[in-house]
């Protein structure tokens, strides 16, 4: 059977499609392989996702986008829908076409930060792109302790170049409002009800892990947070700053001893960097604040990771900055908008912005749905002091991030936990 009752293909529906689309030459033998099968190598739960490869070494990765997300599918199988839900939970194919577009943007801006593209097929929700299987995912290293130091380096200026190329710091009002258009993404909001509405800081609608309740209550009462919250929200919604992710957190991010990828931006649209900026800050913030609840590991171990990781968040925003500063420089005869700008003023808001950013992402992973690895690798019992501390650190930057200067007072913040 090539394809399921969904219209989805099935394994053995993949190699024959492959071959099809010359791909692969029709009398290769194929090796397909599961990738929600594979431990670790995946948390999306809306794409069937495969690694196939044949006997000369040749591979690529095949995604299909699902009909209705996973659950929803089980659910029907199970016959556990209710009837008043029936009609929810489609998805939208313009997502795959954002993202195909984005990918190659992001290439066209810093070559070989994301998949090159090899077919996309819009009628049957495919995309067949390169083979990144010998990279990792970011949060599975760093919950191995595994240090990179060239992922600040791309990361970094990838920031700077995206935020420089696809703005009015670059662009004309025309030219840009030209590329916005093209960059409509009708899944860019599917993140708003988990950030700004289901949030633990707002909402007692997500349940969390017992002992919790006190601290979380400090949040979800109290008025400037919540103003805060949709101050952000209506950010997102309304600053078309430039082209994001959404959705760039350390699954998102592949990495290997030389090389770096971001990946699925199925989100994607124009925003506020902050957002992006504040996601990647928030998976690494609850990576360090993971190791308080590990026990698995020395004082001396822990101590090390956490030191590292305080030195990755510092030269991800110094890099951003250095890069950024040098393409206003190169670039500011040719705009009058960069003759003026106060470089030192417009980077302290979009930290600013960040942090604020990094308290409502954190939070947004600390509930039991939805929870991240970091906490989840975690055994119960152990959570509570990370959580504890996450929402502690959420409330710090929410009420106070306008007293931050520099990406230092932020990481002096996260060293007097220990």
């Amino acid at each position: 059977m090539t394809y399921d009752s969904y219209g989805n293909l099935t394994v053995a529906g993949v190699a024959d499609y492959l071959k099809e689309k010359a791909i692969f030459p029709a009398d290769a033998n194929l090796t397909v392989v599961d990738l929600h099968a594979v431990k670790e190598s995946i948390e999306g739960f809306v794409n069937l996702i495969y690694h196939v490869y044949d006997q000369s070494g040749k591979s690529v990765v095949m995604k299909q986008m699902l009909s209705m997300p996973r659950f929803r599918i089980e659910d029907e199988k199970n016959n556990t829908v209710e009837d008043s839900n029936r009609s929810e939970w489609t998805l939208d194919l313009g997502r795959m076409r954002s993202e195909i577009a984005t990918l190659i943007f992001w290439n066209s801006v810093y070559p070989g930060i994301s998949p090159e593209i090899y077919l996309f097929d819009e009628p049957n929700r495919i995309i067949v792109m390169e083979d990144l299987m010998d990279l990792s995912l970011l949060r599975f290293e760093l919950c191995r302790m595994v240090k990179h130091g060239h992922f600040t380096d791309k990361i970094g200026a990838f920031f700077a170049r995206n935020l420089f190329y696809s703005s009015n710091l670059h662009l004309t009002n025309y030219k840009k409002s030209e590329v916005e258009r093209f960059f409509v993404n009708p899944e860019y909001t599917a993140l708003v009800p988990f950030l700004f509405h289901e949030n633990i800081g707002v909402s007692w609608e997500r349940e969390m892990i017992p002992g919790t309740a006190e601290k979380r209550a400090e949040l979800v009462d109290n008025p400037q947070i919540k103003a805060e919250f949709k101050r952000l929200e209506n950010k997102f919604m309304n600053d078309k700053e430039c082209l994001i992710h959404t959705d760039l957190h350390s699954s998102n991010i592949m990495i290997s001893a030389d090389d770096v990828r971001i990946i699925d931006g199925e989100f994607a649209g124009f925003g506020p960097l902050a957002q992006d900026f504040g996601r990647l800050t928030a998976s690494l913030t609850l990576n360090y604040i993971s190791w308080f609840g590990d026990n698995t590991r020395t004082a001396a171990e822990k101590a090390d990771f956490q030191a590292y990781l305080l030195d990755t968040i510092t030269d991800l925003y110094t890099t951003f900055q250095n890069e950024f500063r040098q393409l206003v420089e190169a670039h500011r005869e040719e705009s009058y908008s960069l003759k003026t700008l106060n470089v030192d003023a417009y980077l302290i808001d979009q930290l600013q912005n960040a942090l604020s950013y990094t308290g409502i992402n954190v939070m947004s992973r600390l509930a039991n749905r939805g929870i991240c690895y970091d906490f989840l690798r975690l055994p119960e019992a152990n959570r509570l002091v990370p959580a504890l501390l996450g929402m502690e650190i959420s409330k710090e930057l929410l009420q106070n991030h306008g007293n931050y200067t520099n990406i230092s007072d932020y990481t002096q913040l996260l060293k007097k936990l220990g």
